[in-house]
């Protein structure tokens, strides 16, 4: 009996299941970051490429390069970068001012 190939939709729905399967571990890591070596030891963890879930990896890795809001993140990813913002922000690990202007930033980009 030949098998049957998978649909076009059948392969995104398991991309798209792969990858939220992905976020759950990802998120709490995320979430529990409190400095800038934190930040950058869970990018050292990035998974390999045509992995689920490398995308918050390199999202993260982009935000911290630049503290710029990496274009393709959701909103969740949003509102962990502007709480790990707060926490980098009280801990002084930031110049004065760049934690208002990536604050701002991280609000448009999530009321857009």
């Amino acid at each position: 009996m030949a098998r049957s190939r998978k649909t076009r939709a059948d392969r995104e729905r398991g991309r798209v299941e792969a990858d939220c399967r992905a976020w759950e571990p990802f998120r709490p890591k995320l979430d529990a970051i409190q400095s800038y070596a934190e930040a950058l030891k869970l990018v050292a963890e990035t998974p390999p490429p045509d992995s689920p879930g490398r995308r918050y990896y390199s999202n993260l890795s982009f935000f911290l390069q630049a503290f710029t809001v990496p274009m393709g993140s959701s909103y969740a990813e949003k509102a962990l970068y502007l709480q790990l913002i707060h926490r980098l922000n009280d801990a002084d690990a930031l110049e004065i001012g760049v934690g208002q202007k990536v604050e701002e930033e991280l609000w448009r980009a999530m009321e857009a």
